[in-house]
């Protein structure tokens, strides 16, 4: 009789431990088709974040730079080191300005940096562009001697006249949003040059013709 229980013990074990095991062989299984899965999911993740950088406009899009604070004669303004603000403030402080001729100032720009139209539009500014006109509005207002004039650039792709007019709408833009912030006398001229000075050749990548499109400004008489 204690033979009889003691085997029924052993089988009824035997059983249980197959049963265990099978069921953690099953959920490994399933472990690693979820980890194959999640896989998938990140390469597709990859290539829908890598679509919406190429149909971005380039410097748009480009990798983040951190800012610092830039010394407008005591004011504290947020930009980029060597960057528009700092370049621009830098030469003003150097007293140039003052006995510089047009010729010499004509061929001198400033990129702006941190200003983004929204793909197509000439009124419509991604988030983070208003700070940078900002800073522009107050660095002439510091310096109320100095002009400037307003300079917009496409690439060399599309229709030219729609890049010229294109360009000259956001010159406009640009230059309606400084005169909003008190700086319009100091405003010579705003100027699309659409794709006439752009260095990239049309069948280069979006990311290649990113540097001609553009809005800048230079000193001026």
């Amino acid at each position: 009789m204690k033979k009889l229980i003691i085997c029924l013990a052993v089988a009824t074990v035997a059983v249980s431990c197959k049963k265990i095991q099978a069921g953690g062989n099953k959920n490994t299984l399933k472990l690693e088709e979820g980890v194959e899965r999640y896989s998938d999911d990140a390469q597709i993740g990859g290539e829908a974040h890598g679509h919406e950088a190429a149909a971005g406009h380039g410097s748009e899009h480009a990798e983040k730079k951190s800012q610092v604070s830039i010394d407008l004669n005591g004011v504290a303004l947020k930009g980029f080191a060597n960057g528009m603000e700092d370049s621009m403030i830098k030469y003003l402080k150097s007293g140039q300005y003052a006995s510089a001729t047009e010729d010499g100032l004509k061929n001198v720009w400033y990129d702006f940096d941190n200003v983004n139209f929204k793909i197509g539009s000439a009124n419509q500014l991604e988030a983070g562009s208003q700070g940078q006109l900002d800073n522009l509005a107050k660095i002439l207002k510091a310096y109320p001697d100095a002009k400037i004039k307003i300079g917009g650039y496409t690439d060399k792709t599309g229709d030219e006249a729609k890049n010229v007019k294109l360009s000259q709408d956001r010159a406009n833009f640009i230059k309606a949003q400084l005169t909003a912030l008190g700086a319009g006398g100091q405003i010579v001229s705003a100027e699309g040059y659409g794709s006439q000075f752009a260095k990239v050749d049309a069948k280069a990548s979006d990311a290649e013709r990113a540097s001609d499109r553009k809005m800048s400004v230079r000193f001026t008489k």
